[in-house]
């Protein structure tokens, strides 16, 4: 883990909690319980992501399960990157099983940066729970109730379609 971002995790979010401690060892592998603290001194000192989440969920013990982890996770990113317009390339399932330290630091620095800016996140918070969610490679906001994509499954890019054009000339992208 790179010592560089933990630091820059701790300056950052310093500014705005003081209850909950920063340790450098629980920042190299963030735990969701550690998470979940930072979230909710966050919520409670700044308001920023106020009433994203239910009461019952306001406290650790009632979030044990891998899915529900995920999907409190999945909110606050959502809710970040309406706010900020910036793409975050952190997955829920993926920190909940501490594979991506830095990118959870940077979840956690992209928080800091939206309060610390005072950006308000009522919006974002309403268009959350009215079941949207934010594409994390386009930043597009989308309706949960569209259908998923096949995991895995990767859309070609312009650039890739144009390619394929140049390279096939008998190719058409679109055919009318």
């Amino acid at each position: 883990m790179n010592v560089a971002v933990v630091r820059e995790t701790q300056h950052m979010l310093s500014k705005l909690i003081k209850k909950t401690p920063l340790p450098q060892k629980l920042l190299n592998r963030p735990p969701f319980r550690f998470l979940h603290d930072i979230f909710t001194e966050v919520i409670r000192t700044t308001g920023f992501m106020k009433g994203l989440y239910e009461e019952k969920e306001m406290s650790s013990e009632n979030i044990m399960e891998r899915q529900s982890k995920i999907a409190f996770l999945q909110k606050a990113i959502d809710v970040v990157m309406l706010v900020s317009g910036e793409a975050l390339l952190a997955k829920p399932a993926e920190i909940v099983a501490g594979h991506q330290p830095v990118k959870t630091n940077e979840l956690l620095q992209a928080i800091a940066k939206c309060c610390l800016n005072k950006m308000p996140s009522n919006d974002a918070v309403r268009k959350v729970l009215g079941g949207k969610k934010v594409d994390m490679r386009t930043k597009a906001s989308t309706s949960r109730s569209q259908p998923k994509q096949r995991a895995g499954a990767k859309q070609p890019n312009l650039y890739q379609l144009l390619k394929i054009q140049v390279e096939n000339p008998g190719f058409h992208l679109l055919k009318g």
